[in-house]
């Protein structure tokens, strides 16, 4: 008798209890059936459903069935479960003929370790694509990453976010207009407004592109920006580094930073324009290379390649190599000093100087004041090495070689005497930021983007039971 009513079920529901083609589901089982017409159409209803189509077994409170169209649609508490994934919605309308199905309502996709939330999803069970139209929230045991829209590559572990796109895990928070992510690999690309927040290494960085991976490689291209804020200090008064470019790598205990094109740095301590830029933050040495330019408190100093070594953030060494020029101005003067040489190196003690080298090929303009401390005149020097001792920021001693010089006595036009290739430019001189970039959009809540269906919590509770 059981057997004659199972056969009786199948005949008058059409369904087969064998998934043998693309148009058939399995009916597994229900509790109640009807056959109505809605709009001229014959639809079959089943009422709290278990059925099997292809490699999907779904759960549902109830099913429609359009026979005239290879359509079917079920309603509340909905549960999916394929062989890599479990769905819960509480809409799906599922075409027999076509691999899209459409997941409305209270939408959840739980595939090992990640979990997707979504309002609409248009899922293809074939080739695992969701095609998320109404938000999209993912969480890992890494973070939780959201958008408006997004796509999400269940085979590659990988997805596409658009629009209002954030990211949050225990040590970052980074945000832009799209973003793609290829979990596997932990690789991360995200496009346009980018605004990316670590914790770790307290810095902000932002660009209009974007790029991370595992290793701790960060690179950033198109109006690229990068603040380090110091440990204890006021965010305005860290180091500022503007590029085209930025490449930041980790290297164990050390972090490398790389600068290209339109390089400028501001620092409480030194500021500069270059080219390029390496710095090693395990070593505090800058690198700038092209045509840079870089300032310490009075101090300009020009060569195609000058290096600034600090010593717990304070300028210790700066040095020029290839045609170095250097200008000190005179604080109570205003008097330009000048020096010039095919190397220099300026050596500092808590930030003030104390020694200059020049070598070979020294040149030296030096405007001297009198007991008043009023100009009255300048030295004029060449020679093979200049050694420079200051005390106080004043010189007090220069040391010469075979040198060829004459004292300038005060005249009128003395303080526009220069040396050849003379470089003062205080008006390209960087200066303190007045905008740091922030979030514009509010942090990721918390909580779920909507009441979880029955069957999901039922779900969460029997992992806990476990």
């Amino acid at each position: 008798m059981l057997r004659k009513n199972l056969l009786y079920i199948a005949f008058f529901w059409g369904i087969s209890t064998s998934v043998s083609g693309q148009d058939i589901v399995d009916l597994i089982r229900f509790d109640s059936a009807t056959q109505v017409t809605i709009n001229g159409e014959r639809v079959q209803k089943l009422y709290n459903a278990r059925l099997g189509m292809r490699d999907v077994i779904m759960i549902c409170d109830s099913a429609y069935r359009f026979i005239d169209r290879n359509e079917m649609r079920a309603f509340g508490n909905i549960q999916i479960d394929t062989d890599t994934e479990t769905i819960w919605a509480d809409t799906v309308i599922y075409f027999n003929d076509r691999d899209v199905s459409l997941l409305r309502g209270r939408v959840i996709i739980k595939q090992d370790s990640t979990t997707l939330f979504g309002n609409k999803v248009d899922y293809d069970f074939e080739s695992k694509i969701g095609v998320f139209t109404d938000n999209i929230r993912l969480e890992d045991p890494n973070g939780v990453l959201t958008a408006l829209s997004g796509i999400y590559y269940q085979t590659q572990d990988s997805a596409e976010f658009r629009h209002q796109v954030q990211l949050q895990d225990t040590s970052q928070y980074i945000e832009g207009d799209s973003l793609f992510i290829n979990r596997e690999r932990e690789y991360v690309e995200i496009y346009s407004n980018v605004f990316a927040f670590d914790s770790t290494n307290q810095s902000i960085l932002t660009g209009e592109y974007l790029e991370a991976d595992s290793t701790g490689r960060r690179y950033a291209k198109e109006n690229a920006y990068l603040m380090n804020i110091e440990e204890d200090s006021a965010q305005t008064d860290t180091m500022h580094i503007f590029a085209h470019e930025l490449l930041l790598l980790d290297q164990d205990t050390t972090s490398i930073i790389r600068g290209f094109k339109d390089v400028v740095i501001w620092d409480k301590n030194f500021s500069s324009l270059s080219d390029s830029l390496e710095y090693d933050s395990e070593l505090e040495l800058f690198e700038l290379g092209g045509t840079p330019k870089a300032w310490h408190k009075e101090i300009q100093l020009n060569g195609p390649y000058i290096f600034v070594q600090l010593d717990s953030n304070q300028v210790k060494e700066l040095k020029a190599f290839h045609k170095a020029f250097a200008v000190q101005r005179d604080t109570v003067t205003g008097r330009l000093h000048q020096l010039k040489g095919d190397t220099l190196f300026a050596f500092f003690d808590a930030g003030e100087i104390y020694e200059i080298n020049l070598y070979p090929n020294s040149q030296l303009l030096y405007h001297t004041k009198n007991d008043e401390n009023e100009p009255d005149g300048a030295m004029e020097n060449s020679s093979p090495e200049t050694i420079l001792l200051f005390e106080d920021g004043e010189l007090i001693q220069a040391k010469m070689g075979q040198n060829q010089g004459l004292f300038l006595p005060e005249y009128t036009d003395l303080v526009n005497r220069t040396l050849d290739g003379f470089s003062w430019n205080p008006d390209l001189r960087p200066i303190k930021p007045t905008f740091i970039p922030a979030p514009r959009w509010e942090p990721i809540p918390v909580e779920r983007p909507f009441e979880l269906p029955m069957r999901y919590r039922q779900f969460l509770e029997a992992l806990t039971e476990d």
